[in-house]
């Protein structure tokens, strides 16, 4: 374990989001370890705690310029660097970028996904899928967003990826090969509760931000046509938007908004089908939780949950000869597949996505062992 450790990261808890699940998960299990942690991160209220356990946590305003912002992150880390640290990146990809030209330090990234891509698809800029929006002439301004962000990650001594389909857009946008390390996102199995058997309250559950790829609309719209039961916890700028069609569909959809660890695992007990139908995702670290807590899954062929699952073995992927109505009726149907499905998915999870072994080989690789 590094003696020391920088975690930078845009987003932290309270905000939602990969990221900042993982900035706070790793900065915790590093800290166990009797690492002195250190987080520099936005947010949207300087007056938050400053320490989260023994982590200690800096927190720049959101609300100001953008270069006043680039300039107090550029220097709180460089109030923060020492001859003995480790610099993981996991966000303010561009601010690490330049404070290791100007302090002349190495890092370690983790990358959640493309950024550029995403804050097109925010702004409007583009409708197109993220393997679309990679072939696209970008205007001025996202051409120089995508000349920087890829050469936050050349520049990057390791770069974390956590699906396959991540490590092959790094290749895309310049990334030595032998730079990148695959490492999937993590959970604890004994943090999250198993499902109980009998009557569940929601008879779908989606936890995800509320952007216009993660499909949410799609699972109102079907569970209005079947009159279930949908509960969708996370938020985002898509979620008024969401409210309206399900007032407009007279759907049975509750919206949760942003919920701590402890009533994730308390809502999918509640629940009986995961769906996630996002058309992109890195690894999406919300589908492992549920395959862990013992829910049947159901996501989409073509993003990261087609690492997590295994279809029709242990869950069910939407694809083109299968969409999404159909995949959910077969899901809801398959009863007598479930606890089978359920025992496999579990068992691939503590294999695959086991929080200690791959947070430990994480350590390894930003000390430079591995």
């Amino acid at each position: 374990m590094p003696k020391s450790l920088l975690l930078i990261t845009g987003i932290f808890p309270p905000d939602s989001g990969g990221p900042s699940k993982f900035a706070i998960e790793f900065g915790i299990w590093a800290s166990q370890k009797n690492v002195d942690v250190t987080v520099q991160t936005y947010s949207d209220n300087q007056n938050l705690v400053a320490k989260v356990g023994t982590v200690r946590v800096s927190r720049i305003l959101r609300s100001r310029t953008l270069l006043f912002r680039y300039a107090v992150m550029i220097r709180g880390i460089r109030r923060n660097l020492s001859p003995n640290i480790s610099v993981l990146a996991v966000g303010a990809f561009l601010e690490t970028y330049l404070s290791s030209i100007i302090y002349r330090f190495s890092y370690a990234v983790k990358v959640p996904g493309d950024i550029v891509w995403e804050r097109a698809r925010n702004n409007n800029v583009t409708d197109l899928g993220i393997a679309e929006f990679q072939l696209q002439k970008l205007n001025f301004k996202y051409r120089v967003f995508r000349k920087l962000y890829s050469n936050s990650l050349k520049k990057a001594r390791i770069v974390i990826v956590p699906s396959r389909g991540l490590f092959n857009l790094c290749l895309q946008w310049g990334v030595p090969q032998k730079n990148i390390r695959l490492i999937y996102n993590s959970v604890e199995p004994s943090e999250l509760f198993g499902v109980p058997t009998g009557v569940y309250e929601f008879d779908l559950v989606t936890i995800c931000r509320l952007a216009p790829w993660k499909g949410v609309d799609e699972l109102i719209q079907f569970s209005a046509k079947r009159n279930l039961s949908l509960v969708v916890a996370g938020d985002g700028p898509d979620r008024a938007r969401l409210e309206a069609l399900t007032k407009t569909l007279g759907a049975k959809v509750t919206f949760m908004g942003e919920i701590s660890t402890e009533s994730v695992n308390k809502l999918l007990s509640k629940s009986k089908i995961f769906v996630l139908n996002s058309y992109y995702e890195g690894l999406p670290h919300a589908l492992v939780e549920a395959r862990v807590a013992g829910l049947i899954s159901v996501g989409r062929a073509g993003t990261g949950s087609e690492e997590v699952i295994n279809d029709d073995i242990d869950g069910y992927l939407i694809r083109p000869d299968r969409p999404l109505d159909a995949t959910l009726d077969l899901a809801i149907s398959s009863v007598t597949k479930s606890n089978d499905f359920i025992q496999r998915a579990k068992n691939d999870a503590s294999s695959r996505f086991n929080k200690e072994i791959n947070f430990n080989e994480i350590s390894k690789i930003i000390q430079g062992k591995n």
